[in-house]
C-alpha cells in the first residue's frame, strides 16, 4: 500500500496550534516533522492556493487567482498531480466540508478536468468530514486522498482570526485531526493550511502580510523523521512534488516546488524527473 493523505485546513494560522487549543495537531507536529517557516502562495486566497496544490504551480503561472471556469482550457494544458498519478494507475479523491451549490459546480468541473476521481461532500462538522475520509481511505489503499476542512476559515471571516469563535472552530478541527491521525501507520499524512488571516483586516486574509502568508505544515507517517524540524523555508508549492516523489511518480520539471526529502528518514526510490 502506498497512499498520501493531505489534510488542508482552510484558514488555520500556525499560532492557533497550541497544546490547549489543538493538542492533537500540536502533538503530531512534535512527534514527526514540522516546518517552522512554511508559507502559502500569493495571493493568499483559497482558490489560488488549492489550484497551486493541484498543479504544482504558483498563481502567476497557473492563472487562477479567483473562482471561475474560464480556467478549464488552461488546466488541460498543465500537469495536475491527479493526472500524473492517473498515468501510473493511482487514484485521487477529495472529501470536503459542505459546499454551496455554485461552489460544488465549480469544484466538480475543476476536479474532473484535473483528473480527480471523485469529490465527496461530508457536511459542516469537521468530525464528520474526518470519519467520512476514513471510510474513503479504507476503500482506497493507494494514491492520493485530499481532505478539505473549512471551519476555521468560516469562523475567521465571521468573527475574526484568533477570536474566541475562531479558536473554538480550531478546537473542533483538532478532534478531526485526532481521528485522521490513525492513517500514519500506513500512509504519509500531510497537514497544512491554504492561508492564515487577520494580518491587515481582522476578518480577511488576501492582503500581503506575514500572518496571512504563514501556514502550518506537518508531515507524519512511517517514513517520516521523528521529532524533526525543517528550518529552511518551505512552501505549499513543495507539497505536490513531495506527494508524487513519495509515491514514486515522476515529478514534472514544470513544478515550482521541490520534494521535502529532508523530512524523511527512509526514502523511496528517487523518481525520474519527467520532461
Amino acid at each position: 500500500m502506498r497512499r498520501v493523505v493531505i489534510v488542508l485546513i482552510d484558514g488555520l494560522r500556525p499560532d492557533a496550534i497550541t497544546p490547549s487549543v489543538m493538542p492533537s495537531l500540536d502533538a503530531l507536529g512534535a512527534a514527526y516533522t514540522l516546518a517552522l517557516r512554511a508559507t502559502t502562495v500569493r495571493p493568499s486566497t483559497t482558490v489560488a492556493a488549492l489550484t497551486s496544490l493541484a498543479t504544482g504551480l504558483a498563481p502567476a503561472t497557473h492563472g487562477l487567482p479567483e473562482p471561475g471556469l474560464a480556467f478549464l482550457p488552461r488546466l488541460r494544458s498543465l500537469r495536475p498531480v491527479a493526472r500524473e498519478l492517473g498515468r501510473r494507475g493511482l487514484p485521487s479523491q477529495i472529501v470536503a466540508s459542505a459546499l454551496a451549490p455554485t461552489e460544488r459546480a465549480v469544484v466538480g468541473a475543476l476536479a474532473a478536468a484535473a483528473g480527480i476521481g471523485a469529490v465527496t461532500a461530508a457536511g459542516t462538522n469537521a468530525k464528520a468530514v474526518a470519519f467520512t475520509s476514513l471510510r474513503v481511505a479504507a476503500a482506497q489503499l493507494e494514491g492520493l486522498l485530499l481532505v478539505y476542512i473549512n471551519n476555521c476559515d468560516r469562523a475567521g471571516h465571521a468573527h475574526g482570526w484568533m477570536s474566541r469563535q475562531y479558536l473554538a472552530a480550531a478546537a473542533d478541527v483538532d478532534i478531526a485531526i485526532a481521528a485522521l491521525a490513525e492513517v500514519v501507520d500506513d500512509s504519509l499524512l500531510i497537514v497544512l493550511a491554504d492561508h492564515g488571516g487577520g494580518g491587515v483586516t481582522p476578518r480577511d486574509h488576501h492582503e500581503p502580510h506575514p500572518v496571512n502568508d504563514s501556514i502550518p505544515l506537518v508531515l507524519a507517517g512511517p517514513d517520516v523523521t521523528r521529532q524533526h524540524r525543517l528550518t529552511r523555508p518551505a512552501s505549499l508549492l513543495d507539497v505536490p512534488p513531495t506527494a508524487l516523489w513519495w509515491l514514486g511518480v515522476d515529478v514534472p520539471v514544470s513544478y515550482e516546488g521541490r520534494p521535502l526529502t529532508q523530512a524523511f528518514v527512509r526514502q523511496p526510490t528517487p523518481a525520474v524527473t519527467a520532461g
